[in-house]
């Protein structure tokens, strides 16, 4: 029983010292982002948080380096491959080529802008055509668009502004959104 408890107390100790870590380490980002302008952009659209701006502008480093919506989307491995034979052509999944990081990252965020960005919900549901099997395909669809939009703000230094004809957007309800990184893991302890 002694020895459980010492195991838990170490344990307990070291979940700390990350907690601590981590607390540091995104103050550091906030810091960096906050004197960012490309970044700040990137956060006028719902949805989109400082973890996935920082990633996108880290990633794509230079968004004049793209001359169109289709590299970026190749290069972060968001297109789907391509098989020709003779007449025969077919799109197949993702080629994942890319960071997988912030491919990961925004398809997260897609799913939660489904929530509070009307253009991210009607994407996804032109896509999904009703079908239930398309899920997957769709949020993809919104992942890529979502880069694409980031890729062009950052490009044109242009604010969020939805497209016409889609609804308002609309952010968490005031009592579920943490202030911060820090209020989150206080909430969850």
């Amino acid at each position: 029983m002694d020895l459980w408890r010492c195991q838990l107390w170490t344990e307990l100790e070291e979940l700390e010292r990350v907690r601590l870590h981590l607390s540091e380490v995104t103050d550091k980002l906030d810091a960096l982002a906050g004197s960012d302008t490309g970044i700040r952009r990137l956060q006028t659209t719902p949805g989109v948080g400082p973890r996935l701006a920082e990633t996108v502008v880290a990633v794509l480093d230079d968004p004049h380096r793209f001359q169109n919506a289709k590299q970026v989307g190749s290069y972060v491995g968001l297109t789907p491959r391509q098989f020709e034979s003779g007449q025969m052509s077919h799109q197949g999944r993702i080629s994942k080529k890319g960071n997988a990081l912030l491919r990961a990252l925004l398809v997260e965020v897609s799913w939660l802008a489904l929530r509070h960005n009307a253009w991210a919900r009607e994407t996804y549901e032109r896509v999904l055509r009703g079908d239930p099997s398309r899920k997957k395909v769709a949020i993809v669809a919104v992942a890529r668009k979502l880069l694409v939009r980031c890729w062009a703000m950052w490009r044109d230094e242009t604010p969020w502004s939805p497209p016409a004809g889609s609804g308002p957007d609309t952010g968490p309800p005031e009592e579920t959104r943490a202030t911060s990184r820090k209020d989150f893991y206080t909430e969850a302890a």
